[in-house]
């Protein structure tokens, strides 16, 4: 298992993914003060994005579909590793391009792309 997201499981065999991204913000405000450096104030908490992207060759048509069905109920889901960590997230988008198409319309490649924002950060 390389990771699971809700029930959707992400494996080396059937649905793998290239990449894993962490993209994480932390808030400021610039002070600005006359004659002096500016001052900057914390805002809170850090906001973290996540971007899994991949592509699957010569698998499945509906590889994806059940993460789709899951994604569209706009819900927080359980993001975890084999490693033992896991936090909550929201899927915010879902990217797919498929490619190398075949006569009866059947693709050879799928490339996607995952966006998640993890949420419920104390």
């Amino acid at each position: 298992m390389l990771a699971l997201i809700g029930d959707f499981e992400f494996t080396v065999s059937e649905t793998s993914f290239d990449t894993f991204n962490t993209n994480i913000t932390y808030g400021f405000v610039t002070i600005e003060k006359i004659g002096k450096h500016n001052g900057y104030q914390d805002l809170g908490k850090y906001e973290q994005r996540d971007t899994i992207s991949g592509e699957l060759i010569v698998k499945s048509q509906s590889a994806l579909d059940e993460f789709e069905n899951m994604a569209a109920k706009q819900e927080p889901v359980t993001i975890s590793f084999s490693t033992g960590v896991a936090y909550t997230v929201l899927i915010f988008t879902i990217q797919k391009s498929k490619k190398k198409f075949l006569r009866d319309g059947a693709f050879l490649k799928q490339s996607y792309s995952i966006e998640l924002a993890k949420v419920g950060v104390s």
